[in-house]
């Protein structure tokens, strides 16, 4: 599959309610003669000192059982509220992913936040032809008083459910954190499994 080049110049910028939650709208990048678009997404790898490539943060999917195939890095797709013309695509790229982060993770500071150059892309069933998405996976260091303010925050939230359930709902996509352990913390087996290998194969040579 050729992997669109969603940097260049001329693209024309858009959003649109998808079937799947008509509530938001999605952003994209279309080429304006050969009629390809691409959905942006980002997806955040987040290492602590001393770095080790296969030691980063996944969050799971609230309600979820600990031992169930849910886990991931914090990832998500752009909407349209945060595409704009001013911002090139790499720097709202970076910002979807710092709040996707704080959102998911609760970790509001990344060091060293950077786009690896690699990029995920495929296709959802129910898009027309000539429709896809790209997963733009970055990586970042993240201090070790981060790391524990995110397992921090979610022991508060286990201890405080009602309170929990009164937050919005893009902030309660996620209960738990974790170290990434191909046992004990099982990859979502949408996408995330082939993210993983993508990073953890070519990522890092």
């Amino acid at each position: 599959m050729t992997i669109f080049d969603i940097f260049q110049k001329g693209l024309i910028r858009g959003s649109e309610r998808l079937a799947f939650d008509p509530q938001k709208q999605y952003a994209y990048v279309e080429h304006p003669t050969e009629g390809w678009r691409v959905y942006l997404r980002s997806c955040a790898f987040l290492h602590s000192q001393p770095f080790h490539p296969q030691r980063f943060l996944v969050v799971k999917k609230t309600r979820s059982r600990y031992t169930s195939a849910t886990w991931e890095p914090p990832k998500g797709q752009m909407e349209g509220k945060d595409m704009n013309n001013r911002s090139s695509i790499l720097e709202l790229l970076e910002t979807n992913a710092l709040r996707e982060v704080e959102e998911e993770s609760h970790i509001t500071h990344i060091d060293n936040l950077q786009h690896t150059g690699l990029v995920f892309q495929s296709q959802e069933l129910n898009y027309p032809d000539n429709h896809y998405f790209q997963y733009h996976i970055f990586r970042g260091i993240v201090s070790h008083e981060q790391v524990e303010q995110s397992f921090n925050t979610f022991r508060w939230i286990k201890e405080h459910p009602k309170a929990f359930s009164r937050w919005r709902r893009d902030r309660r996509e996620k209960d738990s954190v974790a170290w990434f352990d191909p046992t004990n913390t099982r990859l979502n087996p949408r996408w995330t499994p082939d993210i993983v290998v993508l990073y953890l194969r070519e990522g890092l040579m």
